[in-house]
């Protein structure tokens, strides 16, 4: 049985700094003992210079130092440490993590937008007792940053898309804090803005007739319930006849009444209305009479994953899921040819598991291959011609939940260079390790067999075993027609797996009398 051990998850996030400590027993759900937070508005430089004040970053450092002694305090053994948007659009976000790390010893993790609605979703469908069930209808998921909001549409259970948007509640105020003193009703001035740009999302987003269910978090989410006094310790839905009279008196006079009241801190006071304007423009949109108002973070998802990696708890609902059913959206919104691609990553997948011993490769790169083959006939949508260099240039302008910047590379290129014509120095291959290298060029050799099978898009052939014999790997297939032009160009491609591998790729038929 594992032992018991004591976690740490810290966000440097845009606005605040927290740092979540938590044990984590085998099978269980993490247990939170202590929380700190401290307000830097970190992103208030970022978004209005485009670099992270020296002066803040100053201050950063020594509440990292003060989290150091907690966690020893408490005998840490592990933790974790990301950032959000202030560093990820930083332009000296290298010296400021190269800053933190020599002086504090901490290495913080920049996430990108798809790593942070990852663990965002995590710690929603973790402590949102009725989320998988929320889900099955139109479910819309709003997190509201200090830099930036995501909307994420569940559809039957499954993720539809998510989009980003810069409208955070410390870049709303940051951009538009000139023209507060010259604006009788700034409330009003906000709302229009965020309309505005939300405006994209109403016109161009998934035609919905309606959306049975909204789901919000964010940083402003505790201070929202605390001022308006709904418990939080119970998850009940808040209905839009509440909110609209909550929000009627933010905006009024009675908004600096309200938050003494609520003893909101007053770094965080001007966040507030920034965020309340964003929920009723969704809630306008959506049309739904009821929201869930969450107060998770993302130090939350952070803790659970470490009690899923580290202590085997089982999560709800597997991460997996949604990176998978990010590809099969970006799929279907490129007009991919379905069922090859699914046949695709069904051949090539079935050649990567039945050959472990040969690849070499852990079972966490399994998903990039078949993401890549989901995805790899994509830049056809584009143009027939150069379709690969097309592919990779769409990956990569898009994001998949869950998988970071350097694995989005990966995935475009093997991508790319599906049809195995690749060699170690590629101008492409470039800004890869080497380890990096020989992990595309093995995924590429697989993805090259996997796609020459399908060479007519009739789905003919099914890989049923293998065998290596000699210097020879043996793929004993099956198939209900006629597969000449799969066999001819099955040999087109096996050049790199030859030289990757040192093995030579040969079919075999199987015979009628054959198990």
């Amino acid at each position: 049985m594992a032992k018991q051990i004591t976690a740490a998850a810290i966000d440097v996030g845009s606005n605040d700094v927290i740092m979540k400590i938590a044990l984590l027993k085998s099978g269980d759900a993490p247990k939170i003992i202590d929380q700190v937070q401290r307000t830097i508005p970190m992103g208030a430089a970022t978004y209005s210079t485009g670099k992270i004040s020296q002066h803040l970053l100053d201050q950063t450092i020594d509440v990292l130092k003060s989290f150091n002694k907690k966690m020893e305090e408490y005998k840490v053994s592990h933790m974790r440490a990301t950032a959000t948007s202030a560093f990820r659009e930083a332009s000296n976000r290298l010296f400021a993590v190269e800053q933190i790390r020599r002086q504090t010893g901490i290495d913080v993790n920049v996430l990108s937008n798809s790593m942070d609605l990852y663990y965002h979703q995590i710690a929603l469908s973790e402590t949102i007792p009725t989320f998988n069930a929320l889900i099955e209808t139109n479910a819309l998921v709003l997190i509201i940053g200090s830099g930036s909001i995501q909307l994420t549409l569940y559809n039957e259970g499954k993720y539809v898309n998510t989009q980003n948007f810069r409208l955070g509640s410390l870049r709303i105020r940051e951009l538009l804090g000139d023209l507060e003193r010259h604006s009788s009703d700034f409330g009003a001035l906000m709302a229009e803005y965020i309309s505005g740009e939300l405006n994209y999302y109403k016109t161009f987003g998934p035609k919905r007739s309606s959306y049975q269910n909204l789901i919000v978090t964010g940083g402003s989410s505790r201070y929202i319930r605390h001022v308006a006094g709904w418990n939080s310790k119970h998850q009940e839905p808040i209905t839009l006849s509440d909110y609209q009279v909550f929000f009627d008196r933010m905006r009024r006079g009675a908004k600096s009444e309200m938050l003494r009241m609520g003893n909101v801190p007053s770094e965080q006071e001007m966040l507030l209305l920034p965020a309340c304007i964003v929920i009723d423009e969704v809630l306008s949109f959506t049309g739904t009479n009821q929201f869930f108002l969450s107060e998770i973070d993302l130090a939350d998802g952070m803790l659970y994953e470490m009690a899923s990696t580290l202590q085997n708890y089982k999560l709800i609902r597997d991460p997996e899921i949604n990176r998978i059913e990010s590809a099969y959206y970006l799929a279907n919104r490129y007009r991919t040819d379905k069922k090859h691609s699914q046949h695709v990553s069904e051949l090539t997948l079935r050649l990567f598991d039945l050959t472990r011993k040969i690849h070499g490769l852990p079972s966490s790169t399994r998903i990039y291959l078949q993401i890549s083959s989901l995805l790899h006939n994509i830049g056809k949508y584009i143009s027939m011609e150069n379709d690969g260099i097309r592919s990779y240039n769409i990956i990569q302008s898009n994001e998949i939940i869950g998988l970071d910047e350097k694995e989005m590379e990966i995935i475009s290129l093997v991508a790319c260079f599906h049809n195995g014509h690749l060699t170690a120095n590629d101008p492409m291959l470039e800004r890869l390790t080497d380890a990096e290298k020989i992990l595309v060029m093995k995924l590429v050799a697989y993805l090259a067999l996997g796609n020459s099978l399908d060479a007519g898009h009739k789905q003919k052939v099914e890989i049923l075993r293998t065998q290596v014999v000699d210097d020879k790997l043996e793929i004993l297939v099956s198939a209900d027609q006629d597969f000449t032009l799969e066999m001819w160009n099955f040999y087109k491609h096996t050049a790199i797996f030859t030289e990757m591998f040192g093995l030579i790729p040969e079919l075999r038929r199987r015979k009628t009398s054959e198990k």
